[in-house]
């Protein structure tokens, strides 16, 4: 595999050196390798792998979250712990209570103890349909305690988030009779209890991708809602700490919004607090008319949640955008995929750096002879950056990714 920087073209060819560490709990059943190059970890099973989530741990090491197909119908969720170096540490792999069928983790966040919270979707056997799924491990990622969540028809949990409580957040999805709902679920520290903290009410389809806690102590929220039949709107919800959309103190509001003007597709997939306690940050996906095409957006908006700025990022291929976190310097990190062509249908790893105002400081491309996609990206304490997703480059399945650069974007590569 190789990693490619646009904007600049290498004529080198070079030999790397590629190191294997043992993955010691493959739901497979078999032996898993982590495999480097120049600088890539890459991992995985028999069938297809993906990275979702990625965070920085308090020992400075990283934790990885992904789904693993144990077989070629079955989805586990897989938590993999590294050292600050990218070597391996320790694992752990879960079916669910429903381990025969599909069980999917979307997020993660270390806690306050220094475990881990998980949240994602498993399969419920009994009703036949899906449920949020919620999974504390303990440092150590022995399971301290798992909770499901069955609200409707087919729920999904997207997003977690440890509360000042101690509690955590779970945001996502739950279809109830024709409509989907963007719903906020609150779940006590210990895991004894759920309750729903927040419930869209309207008559039209909507989704939620992303929440955390804001500094005043109320939440942000993330999501789409269907405008009509063939058309999305970037939806932020800011509710104070008791939920409530309406109360003035709590900066709260109900907002959508479009890239361009007329009836397309508007996703909004993930948001951040702006530290300067300005407003949020908000990326996203829309349909590019003029090119006929998916293309990225940035959304800055105020606490009261009028539009300050949007900028637009993509070429003339269907380029997505996963993630964004503000950095150090201010400015803002985004991860998602990049079509590395004209001539190509395969995507590469896209990393764009921004300033506060949303201009490009450096926009790079990491990826090899097939799809490559960065789904979670994380600021990490040497100015750097930590990435997850999968790759398509190293066989015919998919293999989730852990790549680590520093704050130019150059790939850092510790098996040297």
């Amino acid at each position: 595999m190789y990693f490619r920087q646009i904007y600049i073209f290498i004529l080198a060819v070079s030999i790397f050196t590629t190191g294997c560490q043992k993955l010691v709990n493959d739901p497979g059943g078999e032996d898993t390798n982590i495999e480097v190059d120049n600088g890539l970890s890459y991992w995985g099973g028999a069938y297809d792998d993906f990275g979702h989530a990625v965070v920085q741990t308090a020992d400075a090491g990283y934790a990885v979250v992904g789904t693993q197909y144990s077989t070629d119908t079955q989805q586990d969720l897989m938590l993999v712990k590294f050292s600050s170096t990218l070597v391996f540490e320790s694992d752990t792999s879960f079916g669910g209570a429903n381990s025969a069928y599909n069980n999917v983790a979307n997020d993660l966040q270390q806690t306050a103890d220094g475990g881990y919270i998980l949240v994602g979707t498993t399969y419920n056997a009994e009703s036949l349909d899906s449920d949020v799924w919620i999974v504390k491990y303990t440092p150590n990622l022995a399971m301290a305690w798992q909770d499901t969540i069955d609200g409707g028809n087919n729920d999904v949990g997207q997003s977690v988030h440890q509360t000042q409580d101690g509690g955590y957040i779970v945001c996502g999805t739950s279809n109830v009779g024709d409509n989907a709902d963007i719903v906020l679920w609150k779940i006590t520290a210990d895991g004894e209890s759920h309750s729903v903290f927040y419930s869209e009410t309207s008559n039209t389809n909507e989704v939620g991708n992303y929440a955390h806690q804001t500094r005043n102590g109320g939440y942000i929220v993330v999501g789409t809602s269907y405008s009509t039949t063939n058309a999305t709107d970037i939806r932020l919800i800011k509710l104070n700490s008791s939920g409530d959309t309406t109360d003035a103190n709590g900066g709260g509001f109900d907002s959508t919004y479009n890239v361009t003007d007329g009836y397309l597709n508007d996703e909004a997939v993930f948001v951040q607090e702006i530290d300067d306690g300005m407003g949020f940050v908000v990326v996203g996906n829309y349909w590019a008319s003029g090119y006929g095409q998916n293309n990225v957006f940035v959304l800055k908006t105020d606490y009261q949640g009028t539009k300050i700025s949007i900028a637009t990022f993509g070429g003339g291929g269907n380029d997505y955008g996963n993630c964004v976190r503000q950095t150090q310097d201010g400015g803002f990190i985004i991860v998602g995929s990049k079509l590395s062509s004209q001539a190509t249908t395969n995507h590469d790893v896209w990393v764009l750096k921004l300033t506060y105002d949303l201009s490009t400081e450096w926009d790079y491309t990491y990826g090899g002879s097939a799809d490559d996609i960065g789904t979670s990206v994380n600021q990490t304490t040497d100015g750097g950056y930590i990435i997850t997703g999968n790759t398509y480059s190293y066989g015919n399945q998919s293999e989730i990714i852990l790549l680590k650069i520093d704050g130019s974007g150059v790939v850092q590569d510790f098996s040297n």
